[in-house]
C-alpha cells in the first residue's frame, strides 16, 4: 500500500489483519453516529441527550478499574469478555421501545467498550514501528471509512423507513465479528499487563515528574470540555429547529465520512512528519469550525462547514492522540499513561454535556453556548504549545 510504504513480512500481515477488523468494525462505527438524533426522535430530553454524551466517557473514567481486572486476571480474557458484552449489548436494541431502554443499553456499551483501551495502545506499540506507526494506523482506518462512506446514507434510509430496531442490532454483529478478528492479533503478544506490574506509576507520580503530560492533559481536557458542552445540542437542533430527516442526516453523515477518509488518507504522513502534539493544535483549532455553523444555521445545509470539519477532527485526534499518548510514555508505561489519559478524558466527558445543559436550563441561548465552547477548544491549542517547550520536546 502506498499510504506506508515497505513494511516487513510480520508487521504487514498484521496491518492486513487489523485492517479486516477495522472494515468489520465500519457498520457499528456508521451506527454510532446516529444515536443521540435516535434518542432524541425517541423522546429524550434535553437532560437525556447530555446523560448519553457523558456515558460515552464513563469507560475512560474507571480504566484504572480495568487496569486492575487486567493485572488481576490477565489482559486478554479481560478485553476479549469486555468487547464481546458490550458490543453484544446493540443486539439488545431490538427489544428497547423508549429513550430510557436505549440509554441503559448505551450505557453497558460505552462502559465496557474503552476498558481495553490501555491493552489496546499497548498492542499496537508492539505490533507496529514507531518509525511506520502513525501511516499504518491511518491506513487501517482508510478501509474502516471507505466502508462508511456508503453505509452512512444507507443507514439514514433505513432508519427513516424501518426505524432503529432493525438498524442498531447489525452494531452488535459489526462489533463481535470485529473483535474476534483483532483478538487474533492480541492472542499472540505477551501479557504486558501482569508482566509490567514491577513498571506501575501512580497518577501523582506522572504529573509531578513529567511536565509535557501535564500540558498536554491541559489542553486535552479545554479542547474535550468546549466540544462535549456544544455536542449534546446538535442533535437538538437537528431535530427541534432544523426539523432533519434520517435521511438527510445521513448525506450530511456521508461528506463527514468522506472528509474523515481524507484526514486518514494524509492524516497519517503528516503525523510521522509534524509530530502529534502539532497534529493536536489544528485537530483542536479545527473544531472551532464544527461548533460555530451551529450559531447561524437556519437550513440543513449550512451545517455542511460542521460536517466537514467534523470529519477532519474525528480522524486527526483519533491518530494524534494514540500517537502522542505512546510517544510521552514510552513502551514500560504506557498502560499507566494511558489510564491517567483516560481517567481526564472521562472527568472532562462526565462534566462537559451536563454544564451545556445546565447553562441552556439557566437562561443561556444556545448561540451563547456554542462560542463558549469554540473558544475552549481554542484555548486547548494555545496550551499545548507549551508541551514543545517543556522537558524533551522531541519525545511528541
Amino acid at each position: 500500500m502506498w499510504l506506508v510504504g515497505p513494511l516487513d513480512p510480520v508487521v504487514r500481515h498484521n496491518m492486513y489483519v487489523d485492517v479486516r477488523a477495522a472494515c468489520t468494525h465500519s457498520v457499528m462505527a456508521t451506527i454510532i453516529t446516529f444515536l443521540p438524533i435516535v434518542l432524541r426522535r425517541s423522546g429524550a430530553s434535553t437532560e437525556q441527550v447530555a446523560y448519553y454524551f457523558a456515558i460515552t466517557t464513563l469507560g475512560l473514567l474507571t480504566t484504572n478499574v480495568s487496569m486492575w481486572l487486567m493485572r488481576r486476571f490477565g489482559m486478554k480474557p479481560v478485553i476479549l469478555i469486555c468487547w464481546l458484552v458490550g458490543r453484544g449489548s446493540f443486539l439488545l436494541t431490538a427489544f428497547a421501545f423508549n429513550a430510557t431502554s436505549l440509554l441503559a443499553i448505551f450505557t453497558l456499551f460505552w462502559l465496557l467498550e474503552t476498558w481495553p483501551s490501555p491493552a489496546y495502545v499497548q498492542t499496537i506499540q508492539i505490533i507496529y514501528p514507531i518509525e511506520q506507526r502513525g501511516r499504518i494506523l491511518a491506513a487501517v482506518r482508510v478501509g474502516l471509512v471507505a466502508l462508511s462512506l456508503g453505509l452512512t446514507p444507507l443507514a439514514g434510509w433505513i432508519l427513516d423507513h424501518w426505524g432503529y430496531r432493525v438498524l442498531l442490532p447489525f452494531a452488535g454483529i459489526s462489533g463481535i465479528g470485529s473483535s474476534l478478528i483483532f483478538y487474533s492479533l492480541m492472542r499472540k503478544i505477551p501479557n504486558t499487563m501482569t508482566e509490567s506490574t514491577s513498571h506501575v506509576i501512580s497518577p501523582m507520580q506522572i504529573l509531578k515528574s513529567d511536565s509535557r503530560m501535564r500540558f498536554y492533559l491541559a489542553g486535552l481536557f479545554l479542547f474535550g470540555l468546549g466540544a462535549l458542552m456544544a455536542a449534546p445540542l446538535f442533535p437538538i437542533i437537528q431535530a427541534d429547529r432544523l426539523n432533519l430527516s434520517y435521511s438527510v442526516i445521513g448525506l450530511l453523515g456521508f461528506v463527514q465520512s468522506l472528509f474523515w477518509f481524507l484526514g486518514y488518507l494524509f492524516g497519517g504522513r503528516m503525523l510521522d512528519r509534524m509530530g502529534g502534539i502539532r497534529t493536536l493544535q489544528i485537530v483542536f483549532a479545527l473544531n472551532a469550525i464544527v461548533i460555530l455553523p451551529y450559531i447561524w444555521a437556519s437550513q440543513g445545509w449550512m451545517l455542511l462547514p460542521s460536517f466537514i470539519a467534523a470529519g477532519l477532527v474525528t480522524a486527526g485526534a483519533d491518530l494524534a492522540v494514540l500517537y502522542t499518548i505512546s510517544h510521552l510514555a514510552g513502551p514500560e508505561l504506557t498502560p499507566d499513561y494511558v489510564a491517567l489519559n483516560s481517567t481526564i478524558s472521562g472527568l472532562r466527558g462526565l462534566l462537559g454535556p451536563f454544564i451545556g445543559s445546565v447553562l441552556v436550563s439557566i437562561g443561556w441561548n444556545y448561540g451563547a453556548v456554542f462560542a463558549l465552547s469554540a473558544f475552549l477548544t481554542l484555548a486547548g491549542a494555545v496550551v499545548l504549545y507549551r508541551v514543545a517547550n517543556a522537558n524533551n520536546p522531541s519525545a511528541v
